[in-house]
């Protein structure tokens, strides 16, 4: 898969020089300037003229564990020294760089080829700086192969030498990716929470069985404290699985939890199989069999992340108090900027910290002569300049209208720069935990990641309603004759009441409730929505409704296969076909079949109009994309916390 690098050009002029140096003199002097200037700009000298079987590097340097082979042409008083460096050098240059690499330390994770043309203009010489000419990743393949073969060595994006009137301003090339001091911290201080809990909490009362004396520093201490380290190591390897150190994803506190979840459930299955294989390798001084005794670790694990899940919130309260937030500029000055920077600013636990709008024309004026409510701290001409001042992180696009009006290259400078780029959606979905489908463009869906439906994830989903479902009705059977006694006794009409609704890919099946309305109370209105104190609803059914016992009929619906445990709620057909004319998108809720309940029935109330509709599909959309097993395990422990409370019953 091929891809463009951006081309970057830095120019920079030495003191004047009183002529032109001679022609023998002119590449020696051109690579010292160009030594020198590259030393200034952070690079490593390496060797210099160095001769290999296949080219002669001119100058080789390094910055981190990228390593750069510099072509240098330097020509007196030529239009373009850089356009007499074609393909054919550039292979040489590719095979030379190549043949070096087993020597090359430390071991570099990328190789680069840029050339720097010098002019010797009457006032002095001028240096043009033309970075990642030829890039690419070298990988795990003999040496031989790689330098026979130049594509072997990984992605190559070869691109065209621009013309001098086209050289952009000096940018930076996108360094490698250091781990930053506050992940260090975050990462070095839960290492200490999960072995401090495992270790203390298996060596004192109550869990403990023996008696361990901590201040005695033996074998046995030894091999207790390496043990929690392990199970610390795997935990916290659980966390990094569920992007838990990204800075950005543990900040979000929407977030946060349902990847705590996640990573606690892999965690213990890491563990449950290393106790089964490596029985051994588990040692607890306070816990002399470790095997009978798992159900303490277990606990163990489930407190440390609960302590986890607390000392994030303080970690992240303090680098929000003292403003160390990831600082944001949104692009764009429009109603839909500034909602995104009220929703920034409404959720400081998030990680960001907005520095303001910028606006998307040249010039400061507003089109549509009202003063936002966040300051405009620029036009997009000064976006770079913005973001190296303000040492900003992100920028967010939000455009009404993208078509011919994106800024690509004020943007593409910034993402080179370090800087992430994203779009208004993107932003919208980490802070809120749902979709704007009012403003999201098919693009977004259809290149965006998520909405992946694999296999085994499905298969296992299938189980978990097969075992909810059983396990629903044998729980919930006494409450089913209760129930069925109440609304026989109290109203007549059938115990069980069947409605039409809309299933998977839009196929229509037969959902059953218990009656909870007077029979025929549709006869006369046709099909409305519920309102507050329904008066078709019977006194039992309003009980029912309120407990959500009526939907227990529903797990006869999910053995059947009709529905899930988990899913978007099903509509009837009559609703369907006027949601579908006046919400975009509503159709693609239909993709995973329905559920008994759903990401909008926990973070939403009953909606019984067209505007809850919408916004019960930003959740539906957002459950679609990120569809996992642990995920529908988390809705089903929220749903359990909605119906205790009754919340959106009607």
């Amino acid at each position: 898969m091929s891809r463009r690098r951006k081309k970057t050009a830095a120019r920079t002029r030495n003191p004047p020089a009183s002529s032109p140096p001679a022609a023998a003199r002119s590449g020696a002097r051109g690579e010292q300037l160009a030594a020198e200037f590259l030393a200034r700009a952070g690079y490593r000298l390496v060797a210099r003229n160095l001769r290999t079987t296949h080219a002669e590097i001119d100058l080789l340097v390094r910055k981190r564990r990228t390593f750069v082979a510099v072509e240098v042409k330097a020509r007196a008083l030529h239009a373009a020294p850089e356009r007499t460096v074609n393909g054919h050098r550039l292979d040489r240059l590719q095979r030379a760089l190549l043949a070096l690499l087993p020597r090359l330390r430390p071991r570099p994770t990328m190789l680069r080829i840029d050339v720097i043309a010098v002019r010797w203009l009457p006032s002095g010489p001028e240096l043009s700086h033309f970075t990642a000419v030829r890039s690419f990743v070298p990988l795990r393949r003999s040496y031989r192969e790689l330098w026979r073969r130049p594509e072997a060595a990984g992605y190559v994006w070869p691109t065209p030498l621009p013309d001098r009137a086209d050289c952009p301003k000096p940018m930076p090339t996108l360094a490698e990716q250091i781990i930053p001091r506050r992940k260090l911290m975050l990462m070095a201080s839960e290492a200490v929470i999960f072995t401090a809990m495992l270790f203390f909490g298996t060596s004192l009362p109550p869990l403990a069985n023996a008696d361990f004396p901590l201040l005695r520093f033996d074998t046995n201490w030894l091999r207790g404290l390496l043990t929690s380290l392990t199970i610390a190591i795997i935990c916290q390897a659980s966390l990094s699985y569920n992007d838990l150190y990204d800075w950005k994803v543990s900040q979000n506190r929407a977030e946060l939890p349902n990847r705590l979840l996640h990573s606690c459930g892999y965690a213990l299955v890491m563990l449950a199989c290393l106790v089964l294989a490596l029985p051994s390798l588990f040692f607890f001084p306070g816990l002399p069999n470790v095997s009978t005794e798992t159900w303490k670790l277990i606990l163990l694990l489930l407190v440390s992340f609960m302590v986890v899940w607390l000392f994030r919130h303080a970690f992240h309260w303090f680098f929000y108090k003292w403003r160390f937030g990831e600082r944001v500029l949104v692009l764009g000055t429009e109603t839909s900027a500034q909602e995104l920077g009220r929703m920034i600013v409404d959720n400081p636990l998030a990680g960001f910290e907005l520095v303001g709008l910028v606006h998307e024309h040249e010039t400061d004026a507003l089109s549509n002569g009202n003063q936002p409510q966040y300051k405009v701290v620029g036009n997009i001409k000064q976006l770079r300049e913005l973001c190296e001042r303000e040492a900003i992180a992100r920028v967010v696009v939000s455009l009404p209208e993208r078509r011919g009006k994106v800024p690509v290259d004020q943007l593409l400078e910034c993402r080179m720069s370090g800087v992430q780029v994203e779009e208004r959606e993107a932003m919208y979905e980490r802070l809120t935990g749902k979709i704007a489908v009012e403003s999201m463009r098919p693009s977004y869906l259809i290149f965006n990641k998520g909405f992946a439906k694999d296999p085994t994830t499905l298969a296992l989903k299938r189980v978990l309603d097969i075992l909810a479902a059983f396990l629903g009705i044998v729980l919930s059977l006494p409450i089913s004759i209760v129930a069925a006694l109440a609304i026989v006794l109290t109203s007549r009409g059938p115990l069980l009441f069947a409605q039409e609704r809309i299933g998977q890919d839009g196929e229509v099946f037969r959902l059953l409730k218990f009656r909870t309305m007077h029979v025929d109370a549709e006869k006369h209105s046709g099909p409305v929505w519920a309102v507050p104190n329904d008066a078709r609803v019977t006194l039992v059914g309003r009980l029912l409704r309120l407990t959500r016992c009526d939907e227990i009929p529903q797990f006869y619906n999910i053995l059947a296969g009709q529905m899930s445990f988990v899913g978007p709620r099903p509509e009837r057909p009559h609703f369907v076909e006027q949601l579908r004319q006046s919400i975009p998108f509503y159709p693609l809720r239909h993709t995973v079949k329905p559920g008994l309940t759903g990401w909008a029935q926990v973070r939403h109330p009953y909606g019984a109009t067209t505007e809850d509709a919408q916004e019960k599909l930003r959740y539906d959309l957002y459950y679609i994309k990120n569809m996992s097993l642990l995920f529908d395990l988390n809705i089903i422990l929220r749903t359990t916390g909605v119906i205790l409370l009754g919340k959106g019953a009607r």
